[in-house]
């Protein structure tokens, strides 16, 4: 079989896979279509620059000769989809379709499409990104929290990365340790160790503890030690039982050492045999020490016997004499001493916070009739918590395998609070937490799996709230009612109405629009002083407001593109040249100026697309393309130089307007620039912080003329948004397709643009509600289904 040969019967085994669950009958209407209007189109439109004498692009429709052969160029199809829809095909220089011929192409095109078998998409484990993160650990523990870590700044959604850096994941540790060691208070520390079960050193040797060990007793060099962990800042008492025997003129001396600072020295006056315990204090910071108890001044034999003969040629009256033939000297004594036990007690334990009293659902007892041990004291506390930091019941072990952290933590003479702290942190930093994970569900003969009530919960609710499911909606979950269409729609309903779907528009819409990077826009503070920190964030609430009125149902998806009205406050409002809106609150206020109203007439917006001290009309431009019409243009040429970089001498006397044209005649530049930047300078009377203006930078007049491809005329911004709006339709396929993406959390598949045409045209019946458009992606086939896990 020759290459040619084998290539095209691959191509149409990978066809038959898709087109398997496409009706016969829709086959045969798509086959006969081509080959009665669409193929002669195809020759008369496109054949001459996509043919078998020329490629360009390498596309080329000559092979697609006949009805059977279009079934398998489904990518050079959908390339002209996209094309055809956004106008780029053919270009403007070559013969046009008429307006019918092209909605006949587009139909045509949309129904070879709707061949797709459908397919849910894969399982997806998703890890929480920085606000889910935040926003869950806020819901499960029902307090704000403030945290001091820097996670990575990432964004949910389909392009999401779902990687999990060693760094990334000790970052994770560190913020469980500042979250339960700000909402959990330590018992009062109380350890009591016996100096044998300490480590020891002795004359530099090492000498390791031992589980039944008891006291130490040391006559050289020594000490003992042990790594302890500092809960809580304060003032320690340290307690140790010790004896000696004593030689010389100084009693025997310990000292307590914490690293490398002593902080007491204890003189052991009492025998070996009737202990006494030594007291002193330290104050210490919470953390990892070294603890120390060091013997001072050991006394050798040698040194001992020098002490006990001058001792014995002393007289008894003081007086200094000579030693006589019969002086004895006494026997030589070892200073010695010996530690039974330490005890270390810490500062006295802070009350319960209202979150530990939560958490803390159980606790160890021995009184009679009420028994109840460490071990199932913790699993009381584990059960319910790990319920809801899984998003889900657990599965068999998971229990049992986070309980070995709290019995190790308990072994080591750990309170039991701090061993409960140390349980609850390796559910903070497990998978189950940190991911979103499949649940186990039957699989349907087709491989697909229906999404299980728990997993449907946490997609409504990271979907909507970027955060874990709330109490109502794990019940429905546990009850196993959640996916009966009455009570999900009614919970959707819900979630939409919360204050907590803000999280929809701070996370999706600042992604979509790349609001994301608005915190960081550059503003040239000599040329516009008033660009404040709050004006900033007042801007940044406009947007806001207004997509959030939209999910009310105040407004429909169009207004996005143009409306009569915006959101605004005191100072957002003189950016309007509005004096008479004060405070602080957005208000809902009428616009009469038909060049404001829509998303391109916002100071946000008009600030995010300009140059730190100017405007820029390609910024602008391939915003508005990229952006609501996801025509996103080709990276400019390499060998091109940026506009900023073409200030030569004979573009000196030129007008921003006059570089911007001349930069494009350059034939690289033109197929890109002939569309970006007349939309761009159709906003030039909007300075760079969104202010109306007459005159440009240079003292001219602003011009905002322009044409489009199609002979397109405006002359305002007004202007411009009907042409837009005369794309409206696009507009909101895209934003169909952007909303299902970030629900889904991946890329959308070839099924999934079938879902988006349908979604997309039944926006139409709904009146272009978001709430309704929300409401119908989270009930779609995709979004209540997935592929089964292979």
């Amino acid at each position: 079989m020759s290459a040619r040969l084998l290539t095209r019967a691959l191509c149409l085994a990978v066809l038959a896979s898709v087109l398997c669950g496409a009706d016969k009958d829709q086959v045969t209407a798509i086959t006969r279509a081509y080959d009665q209007d669409i193929h002669p189109l195809i020759a008369s439109l496109c054949i001459k620059c996509h043919g078998p004498d020329k490629q360009k692009g390498t596309v080329t429709f000559a092979p697609i000769d006949s009805g059977r052969a279009c079934l398998d160029g489904r990518e050079v199809w959908m390339k002209a989809l996209t094309q055809l829809t956004t106008r780029d095909m053919p270009p403007e220089a070559e013969k046009q379709p008429s307006a019918e011929e092209r909605a006949r192409l587009l139909g045509w095109l949309k129904g070879l499409r709707h061949l797709a078998t459908p397919d849910p998409g894969p399982a997806t484990i998703r890890r929480l990104s920085r606000n889910e993160y935040l926003n869950t650990l806020r819901s499960l523990f029902g307090t704000e929290l403030q945290l001091t870590v820097d996670l990575p700044n990432d964004s949910a959604g389909e392009s999401f990365d779902n990687s999990l850096s060693p760094l990334l994941m000790e970052k994770y540790l560190l913020a469980a340790d500042e979250v339960l060691d700000h909402l959990i208070s330590s018992d009062r520390m109380q350890r009591h160790v016996l100096a044998g079960q300490m480590d020891a050193t002795r004359m530099g040797v090492h000498e390791a503890g031992k589980p039944d060990g008891k006291e130490r007793r040391f006559t050289q060099p020594a000490e003992v030690t042990a790594m302890i962990e500092i809960p809580v800042e304060g003032t320690y008492t340290i307690h140790v039982r010790a004896g000696a025997e004593q030689a010389g003129a100084e009693p025997v001396r310990l000292a307590v050492r914490f690293d490398t600072q002593v902080v007491g020295e204890l003189k052991i006056l009492a025998r070996p045999k009737y202990p006494a315990s030594y007291t002193c204090t330290a104050q210490l910071v919470p953390g990892k020490t070294r603890f120390s108890v060091i013997f001072m001044n050991p006394l050798s034999a040698d040194a001992a016997l020098a002490t006990a003969t001058s001792d014995a040629g002393k007289p008894d009256s003081g007086k200094a004499r000579p030693p006589t033939a019969n002086a004895t000297a006494a026997p030589p004594q070892v200073r010695a001493v010996t530690i039974d036990a330490i005890d270390l007690i810490g500062p006295p334990a802070k009350s319960m916070t209202e979150v530990q009293r939560r958490l803390f659902v159980a606790q160890p007892s021995k009184e009679p009739g009420k028994e109840l041990s460490k071990h199932d004291a913790a699993r009381r506390i584990l059960e319910p918590f790990i319920v809801r930091a899984f998003r889900r019941p657990s599965y068999d072990g998971e229990a049992d395998a986070l309980l070995k952290v709290f019995d190790l933590a308990d072994s080591q003479d750990e309170s039991f609070i701090d061993s409960v702290k140390l349980m609850l942190k390796a559910v903070l930093v497990s998978p189950q937490f940190l991911f979103r994970t499949p649940e186990d569900a039957p699989t349907a003969g087709d491989g697909v799996v229906r999404v299980g009530d728990h997993e449907l919960a946490t997609r409504l609710s990271y979907f909507l709230w970027s955060t874990m499911p709330d109490d109502e909606l794990l019940q429905l979950a546990h009850q196993g009612t959640l996916h009966e269409p009455a009570i999900l729609t009614a919970q959707i309903r819900r979630l939409i109405a919360d204050p907590r779907a803000r999280a929809l528009v701070d996370t999706f819409v600042g992604s979509w629009l790349g609001l994301e990077r608005f915190a960081d826009a550059v503003v040239d503070d000599r040329k516009f002083p008033q660009m404040t920190p709050a004006l900033r964030e007042a801007m940044m609430d406009e947007v806001r407001a207004f997509i959030s009125g939209l999910m009310r149902g105040d407004g429909s998806l169009l207004d996005l593109l143009d409306c009569n009205y915006t959101y605004m406050n005191g100072l957002t409002a003189k950016l309007y040249g509005n004096d008479e809106i004060k405070g602080a609150t957005m208000q809902k206020v009428a616009l009469s100026d038909g060049n404001r109203g829509g998303l391109i007439g916002m100071p946000a917006i008009l600030m995010l697309t300009s140059r730190s001290n100017r405007t820029s009309p390609v910024k602008r431009g391939k915003w508005i393309l990229e952006t609501l019409f996801d025509a996103s243009p080709p990276p400019p040429p390499p060998d091109v130089a940026p506009l900023d970089k073409q200030d030569t001498p004979e573009n000196a006397h030129l007008t921003l307007r006059q570089k911007t044209e001349r930069h494009r005649t350059d034939p690289a530049c033109a197929a890109c620039h002939r569309i970006m930047d007349p939309i761009g300078f159709g906003l030039e009377n909007f300075d760079a912080i969104g202010r109306w203006r007459i005159t440009d930078d240079t003292g001219g007049v602003v011009d905002a003329i322009g044409e489009l491809p199609g002979k397109l005329h405006f002359t305002s911004p007004s202007e411009l948004k009907r042409i837009l709006m005369a794309r409206k339709d696009e507009f909101v396929r895209m934003f169909t397709a952007k909303l299902l993406g970030y629900a889904l959390g991946r890329h959308l598949g070839d099924y999934d643009q079938v879902v988006v045409d349908d979604l997309a045209e039944v926006a139409v019946k709904d009146r272009y509600q978001l709430d309704a458009l929300i409401v119908r992606i989270a009930t779609s086939y995709p979004f209540l289904n997935r592929r089964s896990i292979q």
